[in-house]
């Protein structure tokens, strides 16, 4: 499935940026995701819930931000936990 390739992309992202850090604890992964694109949010949200099942993610949370225009969706930032 698409979701689930572009989620693994993502979350190989996420790993190298959290590995710069100190493998500091994630506490926020923002995605934009287009409005006029071909995935519901939901249906995203669920395949992300799948895809961090028993990683170092799983309690992160996931914000999708609306965007008009743009990819399908599109890794923007990761936010660690303070401390």
């Amino acid at each position: 499935m698409h979701e689930t390739g572009l989620i693994k992309n993502m979350l190989e992202a996420v790993r190298r940026v959290q590995e710069e850090h100190g493998g500091r604890k994630i506490a926020v992964i923002t995605v934009e995701m287009s409005a006029f694109g071909g995935w519901d949010e939901e249906h995203f949200r669920e395949h992300f819930r799948q895809a961090v099942r028993g990683t170092p993610w799983q309690d992160a949370g996931l914000d999708i931000k609306k965007v008009m225009i743009g990819p399908e969706a599109k890794l923007t930032s990761v936010t660690f936990e303070l401390g």
